[in-house]
């Protein structure tokens, strides 16, 4: 019988001891958590006119159509969406019918440049993201899963304590009406836009309950955003070194208990979102600007 040299057996055993590992150990103690029984349905949810049927995209969808403070949040006014690199040509045929003149891309520098976005000619893009360097899941993912969903609610915080200045030209755009109808994106379609979805949603006066139920909707079509992952090279290699498929939701999905705290913390520590928005030197004029672009008045 051939024998396997010594330098490669060692290789071997170390790549099936990591897997191993990974697989077994960096899952130990999580509970499962059922992602799509995390989504709130409400009267206002309407998923068939919500979300925008695209081939590249499970996670783009209309912000409108929510009772606010004076009037109804407008609908064809507002998107919010995950990357847009795999969009077909069929999708951008409907990026287009959608009227769409201005996307904000949330992503950090890097990601936007390995992934640029795929938009029809007629649309301006800006990259401004909400924080500048990376904040790399791999290893909490990999080591420890049952850590994740702790990771992403203090990153919520975070984004709004420690990165609060990167939504001030966010808010100076969003201002201006010509650049109507707006999309914005992250990578996923549901940490930092969701985040700024319940900042403009809660500044507009839309309840609590509606802003929560609007976050969990990223967990709507989590299959088929998980399948997407999967064939990502990320995906590819995170299952590659043994994270188990079904805990790939870990990553993928939204607990609403997130976007609930991050509420919390706004109130608690600066009265109101208005409150937040003015202490981090977004004046009362934009924020009124603001609100009048995505409101439809009484």
């Amino acid at each position: 019988m051939r024998r396997v040299p010594y330098s490669i057996g060692l290789i071997l055993v170390a790549v099936v001891s990591i897997h191993g590992a990974v697989r077994f150990i960096g899952g130990a103690g999580l509970e499962p958590y059922d992602y799509r029984q995390d989504v709130m349905i409400t009267e206002y949810t309407d998923t068939a006119s919500r979300f925008i049927d695209l081939d590249g995209s499970f996670n783009t969808r209309d912000i409108g159509g929510y009772p606010a403070r004076e009037g109804m949040i407008a609908r064809n006014t507002v998107y919010r969406s995950d990357h847009l690199h795999l969009l077909t040509d069929e999708d951008l045929k409907k990026i287009t019918s959608l009227g769409i003149r201005t996307v904000i891309d949330l992503r950090e520098p890097g990601r936007a440049e390995t992934y640029p976005n795929r938009l029809p000619e007629e649309v301006i893009s800006y990259e401004l993201p909400i924080y500048d360097g990376t904040k790399p899941l791999h290893v909490p993912v990999l080591i420890r899963r049952n850590s994740i969903s702790s990771y992403f609610q203090k990153s919520y915080v975070e984004y709004l304590d420690e990165w609060g200045h990167r939504f001030l030209p966010i808010f100076e755009l969003i201002s201006d009406p010509s650049a109507y109808p707006v999309l914005y994106h992250c990578s996923n379609g549901k940490d930092r836009a969701g985040v700024l979805t319940a900042l403009l949603l809660d500044l507009a006066g839309v309840r609590r309950e509606l802003i929560v139920s609007d976050f969990s909707l990223s967990n709507y079509h989590i299959e088929q955003v998980i399948e997407k992952f999967i064939d990502h090279e990320e995906g590819t290699l995170l299952m590659r070194l043994g994270v188990p498929r079904e805990e790939l939701s870990e990553l993928m999905g939204v607990r609403t208990q997130w976007i609930q705290n991050l509420l919390d913390h706004i109130d608690m520590t600066y009265g109101s979102t208005r409150g937040y928005l003015e202490h981090i030197g977004i004046s009362q004029g934009i924020l009124t600007a603001v609100i009048g672009n995505i409101t439809d008045a009484e």
